[in-house]
């Protein structure tokens, strides 16, 4: 009973792990600026106080009524309406509009606490009064001249949450081109190595050849070579190819009056650097698992006249489907996520999500709201991923194809 109690509590403490930190990403890419720079994630989903200045109407909005001269308006309208306008001209998306009630206010923006609502105090020699709604009204013995003053206010605010910082992630296509790139690198980046793992782990699994267990342990060995080691070596491969590509071009003359110099940072250089590195771990964990595979369906395959070919296409492979789903996921995942490798190798131009994302850190470092909202379209491929091949993820774990054999 204590050891399960303690396994629970240590299963809820990896989950809050994992959790608390996606669902602050989640509720801060749905608030408005001000309220996530100001209130912390977790006070998202109540009530919360926060404190604004506005301005009021000034002597144009003054009318005469008998012996007083009044200005009326209501501070949030006007608020709402002035933003709006200005993110129409701007060409942005409009930040959510205020709503709530007016707890406090007061004469200046460093004394919002001055009185409640519907209380009257002096401003400029005039009576100002402020409604919960945000109605106010200004009274004057004499003739206003001046312009509207900047007054302090707190407004106490329901939860309110919205789309708009999604709407302004997409506004200027970058989030939407660097999504097209990162299908563009980690589609084949994924579907490549699993293929060639799958072809080799069968031939070191059922194939005899002189030197196979040589040839298994080398590719293993490479499991302990640190990436960073071959990013120098790679790039200068890379960029070797690539002039000797632009010097046949040009000697083909297939470029005229075009520049023949090719790039030795592309998607195909990067499938090749993903695949290269991903095949000793996915040889490893296919080999393990296809290795276990019943001997007897193959030997009765190969009793039945079965090729390699044959056995590997129509037996093995739907056999090792948990397997090859399993790894899958990691690639995908991996590559999805990769920053390091497409920085390095990736295409200057044609940039994938982890850079876009990394780039507008210091574009929009303080729109916690709108970096968040680019975070999370990001998680939002690997999670239906893993989600709809979680079945075959859990078969691919139980059957220990991620586990040493």
């Amino acid at each position: 009973m204590g050891r399960k109690a303690l396994l629970t509590a240590i299963l809820l403490v990896i989950v809050m792990i994992w959790v608390v930190p996606f669902a602050g990403l989640l509720l801060t890419s749905a608030r408005s600026t001000k309220h996530a720079n100001e209130t912390g994630f977790w006070r998202s989903i109540v009530s919360n106080e926060i404190g604004y200045s506005f301005k009021t109407k000034g002597s144009d909005a003054l009318v005469q009524e008998g012996d007083v001269w009044v200005i009326r308006g209501n501070i949030i309208d006007d608020r709402n309406a002035e933003e709006a306008a200005d993110a129409a001209e701007d060409g942005d998306i409009a930040q959510p509009p205020i709503r709530g009630e007016v707890v406090r206010f007061g004469a200046s923006a460093t004394n919002p606490d001055a009185a409640q609502p519907g209380e009257t105090i002096d401003i400029r020699d005039g009576n100002f009064t402020l409604q919960a709604n945000g109605d106010y009204e200004w009274v004057f013995d004499e003739e206003y001249t001046r312009g509207g003053k900047t007054i302090g206010v707190r407004i106490n605010h329901p939860p309110t949450f919205g789309l708009q910082n999604y709407k302004r992630a997409f506004a200027d296509g970058r989030i939407t081109n660097s999504l097209i790139n990162s299908f563009i690198v980690t589609i084949p980046a994924t579907v490549i190595p699993v293929m060639i793992a799958a072809f080799a782990a069968y031939a070191f699994s059922w194939l005899r050849f002189p030197g196979r267990d040589v040839l298994l342990a080398v590719v293993i060995a490479l499991l302990v070579v640190p990436l960073q080691l071959a990013f120098i070596p790679v790039l200068s491969m890379f960029t070797s190819v690539a002039d000797w590509a632009g010097d046949l071009q040009a000697a083909l003359g297939l470029c005229e009056g075009q520049d023949c110099d090719v790039s030795g940072k592309s998607f195909s250089g990067l499938w090749l650097a993903h695949t290269a590195f991903g095949l000793p771990l996915a040889i490893y964990l296919l080999r393990n698992y296809i290795a276990n595979l019943p001997g007897e369906l193959i030997e009765s395959a190969r009793l039945d006249g079965a090729t390699h070919l044959q056995i590997f296409t129509k037996l093995v492979l739907p056999l090792s489907m948990p397997a090859l789903a399993s790894y899958g996921i990691f690639q995908f995942l991996w590559v999805w996520n990769d920053l390091l490798v497409a920085l390095i190798l990736g295409p200057s131009s044609d940039l994938v999500l982890p850079i876009e994302i990394q780039k507008q850190i210091g574009t929009y470092k303080s729109e916690l709201e709108r970096l968040n909202a680019s975070a999370f379209i990001s998680m939002v491929v690997p999670l239906i991923v893993f989600i709809s091949l979680q079945r075959y993820f859990v078969r691919g774990l139980l059957a220990g194809s991620v586990k040493g054999g």
